[in-house]
């Protein structure tokens, strides 16, 4: 969705810049200049670099927790086919275009979490909300018996996501969804009691 207002635009261009260059690399001047803001603007909008940085993860965080919860609440199927289809899904869309192939969250957990005690915690709340909603698809998996009834759906929710996110740094290193796919492969064939 294109942004609107100069707020939004500040904040489109800094997560576009950031994907790609981080946090530490990313300077307020090459923002303003991609959007040709003058720098007062920006203090209008972000009294400095780190409020805009939360703003950021507050915006990638919710968004990347919207499109979850749509697909799982829309996408057909049983839930353990729905979850498993998002994840496919998103493999699809990495492959063959590997500069997407990125979490901004878990790049910036990566680079900010010992550095600023404020944005690791933005950070990791949207990690656990997201967690959240894996858990409750797997507990509705859990009770169409697809998974085992004693299984603990917040520690699985937990490692899938966990480890998504480590399979995209590797997906990157190696331009391939091999990781991706090797992941998705076993955790759902060692979750799934049937089909």
């Amino acid at each position: 969705m294109p942004a609107t207002n100069t707020r939004e635009k500040l904040i489109v261009t800094a997560t576009s810049i950031m994907s790609a260059k981080g946090y530490n690399n990313t300077g307020i001047a090459e923002i303003l200049n991609q959007i040709n803001v003058p720098k007062g603007s920006f203090y209008h909008y972000f009294k400095s670099k780190d409020e805009l940085g939360l703003a950021i993860i507050e915006n990638y965080g919710e968004t990347l927790r919207m499109q979850l919860e749509e697909y799982l609440k829309t996408a057909p199927g049983k839930a353990i086919v729905r979850l498993q289809n998002y994840f496919e899904m998103l493999v699809g869309y990495f492959e063959g275009n590997f500069h997407h192939c990125n979490c901004l969250l878990g790049n910036l957990a990566q680079e900010l979490a010992i550095q600023s005690p404020e944005m690791r915690k933005a950070i990791f709340s949207h990690y656990t909300a997201i967690e959240k909603l894996i858990a409750e698809c797997l507990k509705q998996a859990k009770k169409e018996g697809d998974i085992a009834a004693d299984a603990d759906e917040q520690v699985l929710a937990k490692i899938l996501f966990s480890s998504w996110e480590g399979c995209l740094v590797r997906a990157k290193l190696e331009q391939s969804p091999a990781s991706l796919n090797e992941l998705l492969k076993v955790y759902f064939s060692s979750i799934v009691t049937t089909r």
